[in-house]
């Protein structure tokens, strides 16, 4: 089931360049996701960058205030003015819906060849467990991050979401089943199994207390899903559980039952933090993007989590855009140092080659809104503790 067609593989190879918010044409599938898992991400993508502006920049989302009250997740979405702005931003720019079913070219399971590969091969990461799995129909299941019982979608739009919906194998997801994700270890001494792939414990699930806890080193995917649901598909009850008279009207389905999906804020934001957005989330959001055309704001600004919820961002946690961290003006590969590395950054930048990872604000040495050979110029002067002529902006290597 998950070999390639012959013209699936010419597609996934085109040197295709997509402008968000214009999502792929029907059908076509993306360079397979090559970036490698548990590489915290310190850098934007390009993607990422041309994805927020004007009145969806990072500047102005961060001015926008969050929940007056938190005391449960309904009321955290009312007279809430980023909520609303991030809801917006997401589902306008939605502008293709893949199908929940089946293996064909507009389904799941189809661009998950790309958007969830292991190192650019054919095989999926299997959520949860995160191991490599087979997409044969006996070991695959299509999961809902957040429980279909739990929500106002069944198998459409929310619920067949690239940003959602992730492979998982049938026996993890069984165990999963629609408990609430929560912390086990540490807090329950009995009444709770540890499940295994292999030789490896990938969960712990008490079935009484209505808990899942997945591996440490995907609780922050989960988390960033979770978020990305709560917000682009308004489903209330992310941290509280809810009377059905409070859950969307427009696509209530019977079998939504109104149960929290992670049994407190302070667990949804520890696990954000815990586990960083590393460089194959980062990548997956790229490629989901050139599908559907939106993208999961909380994996490019996982620091949104917190100002959603007027809360302080940890000072110290790395995020892919390193608002919550002090960076060097004239850092251009985000190494944190300003070195030689940074000259050869804007050069192969200025003749459009790739650079891995690539800041323009901290590249423009001389502060003047342009990227140009001048800025490589202004950094060997500095490095080379020349006088560095600076009428505008922030002086080089200044620390903000």
């Amino acid at each position: 089931m998950k070999i390639r067609s012959l013209i699936s593989v010419m597609i996934a190879f085109a040197a295709v360049i997509f402008f968000v918010p214009q999502a792929a044409a029907l059908g076509e599938l993306p360079q397979p996701n090559d970036q490698p898992r548990h590489e915290v991400c310190t850098a934007l993508s390009q993607a990422a960058q041309e994805y927020y502006h004007d009145d969806n920049s990072y500047e102005e989302l961060s001015k926008l205030s969050g929940a007056a009250d938190t005391s449960d997740s309904y009321r955290a979405m009312q007279h809430n003015p980023l909520f609303s702005q991030l809801h917006s931003l997401m589902a306008s720019t939605h502008t293709h819906y893949t199908v929940y079913s089946g293996y064909g070219t507009n389904s799941l399971a189809y661009f998950w060849n790309s958007t969830d590969a292991v190192s650019g091969s054919d095989t999926y990461v299997m959520f949860y467990s995160d191991i490599p799995g087979n997409a044969d129909g006996a070991s695959l299941n299509r999961e809902h991050v957040w429980p279909k019982s739990r929500a106002s979608f069944q198998t459409k739009n929310g619920g067949s979401d690239l940003h959602h919906l992730r492979p998982a194998l049938s026996t993890v997801n069984s165990a999963k089943s629609d408990h609430t994700f929560g912390n086990i270890r540490g807090v329950y001494t009995s009444g709770y199994k540890e499940g295994k792939v292999g030789d490896e414990v990938c969960y712990l699930v008490h079935s009484s207390a209505d808990l899942f806890e997945c591996k440490d080193d995907v609780k922050g995917d989960v988390a960033r899903i979770l978020l990305y649901v709560y917000c682009r598909w308004e489903q209330p009850n992310l941290y509280s559980d809810l009377s059905s008279d409070l859950l969307p009207a427009q696509e209530k389905d019977s079998t939504d039952n109104g149960k929290k999906a992670v049994e407190s804020l302070d667990t949804l934001l520890s696990w954000c933090e815990s586990d960083p957005v590393d460089t194959w989330e980062m990548r997956r959001n790229d490629l989901v993007g050139e599908v559907q055309g939106n993208r999961n704001v909380f994996i490019d600004y996982p620091e949104l989590a917190w100002r959603l919820f007027d809360r302080e961002a940890p000072a110290d946690m790395p995020t892919p855009s390193s608002k919550s961290e002090k960076r060097l003006l004239g850092d251009a590969d985000t190494d944190g140092e300003v070195t030689a590395m940074d000259v050869t950054a804007i050069q192969r930048r200025n003749v459009n080659m790739t650079v891995t990872a690539f800041d323009e604000q901290l590249a423009d040495a001389d502060g003047d809104g342009e990227l140009q050979i001048v800025d490589a110029t202004y950094i060997r002067r500095f490095l080379a503790g020349m006088t560095i002529p600076h009428p505008v902006g922030k002086p080089l290597a200044e620390a903000f």
